[in-house]
């Protein structure tokens, strides 16, 4: 029974060393430091923050699956938000192109990632964050072109000017839109 419970103990032992070693894993580190910059995870740990790295899905799929399984769930969510931060291609990411297809759709069920539920991914899609400049699929503008007749266009530019707002503004007023 005592040699049982000393080779249980030397297992602990052995993985709380190789997971203490897996978190000082540059994979690991800027990953996390871009998901609790933009605010898509928290973290008690201390670590440097980076608003502006660049991931490899590879290395943050390693990050997930051997050190913060959180980055699993919130991956493809951050993949479609943040796409200037990864390195998505449809080809060599083949498990992940249909979960964001079927997230950018914004349907109700579709595949899992990893093994976790689409429902648990779905969440992270329309989660406020942090930082305001990231809006959810939701909330994302739509760049549209209109061809307006001179004076409609002038006529815009003065009331915008007059209520001290943009064209837009004006436009999204006038359609029953609240103010931003």
């Amino acid at each position: 029974m005592e040699s049982a419970r000393e080779e249980l103990l030397r297992r602990i032992k052995i993985e709380a060393e190789k997971d203490q070693k897996n978190r000082q894993d540059v994979r690991f580190l800027n990953t996390m430091g871009l998901l609790v910059a933009k605010g898509f995870l928290r973290t008690n740990q201390q670590m440097t923050l980076k608003p502006n790295q660049r991931i490899r899905i590879e290395d943050a799929i390693w990050a997930g699956q051997n050190v913060e399984p959180r980055i699993l769930e919130v991956l493809p969510a951050v993949v479609l938000r943040l796409p200037r931060h990864f390195d998505f291609d449809p080809k060599r990411h083949a498990e992940l192109a249909p979960i964001l297809k079927e997230l950018k759709s914004g349907a109700d069920q579709g595949p899992p990632f990893q093994g976790i539920p689409f429902e648990k991914l779905k969440i992270w899609v329309d989660l406020p964050l942090r930082d305001k400049r990231i809006k959810s699929l939701a909330q994302k503008r739509v760049l549209k072109t209109f061809r307006l007749d001179p004076q409609a266009v002038e006529n815009l530019r003065v009331r915008a000017r007059d209520r001290q707002c943009s064209e837009t503004e004006v436009i999204e007023d006038l359609l029953g839109f609240p103010r931003r």
